[in-house]
């Protein structure tokens, strides 16, 4: 089992890219709710639109899903960079 110091830069992937996504999907939801709200009218046809906050719901979203999507980008890239590593070690 690899000790903290080779996984110091794996986790920081994964922590970095996560973060980054959050902060994307959150500025992309914004952007959506504020400019383009029927997109959330019409993904929710079932809230009255008094009470449906399409800013709100496209930050939510946005978050949601940009840190999910973050979240696998860098669990992809350090399992990458791990593989890589491992084989330059056994080379």
């Amino acid at each position: 089992m690899p000790d903290f110091t080779e996984l110091k830069l794996p986790i920081s992937f994964v922590a970095i890219f996560t973060l980054l996504g959050c902060l994307f999907g959150l500025g992309l939801g914004y952007l959506m709710g504020s400019f383009n709200p029927a997109y959330y009218r019409a993904l929710f046809p079932n809230v009255s639109p008094q009470r449906l906050d399409e800013v709100a719901v496209g930050i939510g979203l946005g978050a949601t899903q940009g840190t999910a999507a973050g979240f696998v980008a860098g669990t992809i890239l350090a399992i990458t960079s791990m593989l890589i590593r491992g084989r330059r070690e056994t080379d």
